[in-house]
């Protein structure tokens, strides 16, 4: 990216995300205090409704779009084409490289890697699969290094419980603390088959030394009981040399 292509994050947009509150606020909040080094990924981008927020917070940073099914990556590679700083990849982020099936839904943003065929996810969740494809498959590390991407200012990850895969496939990342600011959704009752929940992945985070920031729950059953919701953690090395210290109470 060039001295005459970068664009300089403006105030009003980060303000209006914050008064916004939610996942979408803390985000905006986190990112004042960002170092503007490395670049963005929004994981799962479906339409992108979140890239948007997250091109305009970074407008200093390159931010990569990736999103697995070919329909919804037309449609934001011509909705971006305005952000230079935007590129689009098609291929799904997992614990492995290879290919693999993918499930495409009724509703698309519910299109997964994982099936939703037992009993207990069709309980849990209301969409069904219209169609089957494949998809090329990719480790983050992999695809960083493949990429030259060493640092992740900010990192976005909505892959329809899929987010603990993408999160194992980051190692060497998570490890090194080479990613700030990380919003992921979790589920708390399984809608995929097989799926991690919210507790296996606040294990993982804290064993890589990540912080929860905020969190953030969604929806609910009928009868109260939580479904899913968004997290943000943030690396302890941004905590420590980043974010302001807690005002004295």
């Amino acid at each position: 990216m060039t001295e005459e292509s970068i664009l300089r994050p403006q105030p009003r947009h980060r303000r209006r995300m914050m008064e916004r509150g939610g996942p979408v606020g803390a985000l905006a909040r986190l990112s004042q205090y960002s170092e503007r080094r490395g670049v963005v990924l929004d994981i799962g981008v479906n339409r992108g409704t979140m890239a948007i927020h997250l091109a305009r917070l970074y407008s200093d940073l390159p931010v990569h779009l990736i999103e697995p099914i070919p329909a919804q990556c037309t449609y934001v590679t011509e909705r971006f084409a305005r952000f230079p700083t935007v590129r689009v990849h098609q291929l799904a982020l997992s614990d492995r490289n290879g290919m693999a099936e993918f499930h495409i839904a009724d509703h698309v943003g519910s299109s997964s890697l994982l099936t939703n065929d037992s009993a207990e996810a069709q309980q849990n969740s209301s969409h069904f699969t219209t169609q089957t494809i494949a998809v090329k498959l990719a480790r983050l590390d992999d695809w960083c290094a493949a990429e030259g991407i060493s640092h992740v200012a900010c990192m976005k990850t909505d892959a329809q419980g899929s987010d603990y895969a993408i999160l194992c496939g980051a190692e060497r990342m998570l490890a090194n603390q080479s990613i700030d600011i990380l919003m992921l959704e979790w589920l708390s009752l399984p809608q995929y088959d097989g799926v991690p929940l919210l507790d296996s992945i606040l294990t993982l985070m804290r064993g890589h030394g990540y912080w929860l920031y905020d969190i953030f729950p969604s929806k609910r059953h009928t009868n109260g009981m939580l479904r899913f919701g968004d997290a943000v953690f943030i690396s302890d090395r941004f905590r420590r040399d980043c974010l302001p210290a807690p005002e004295r109470r």
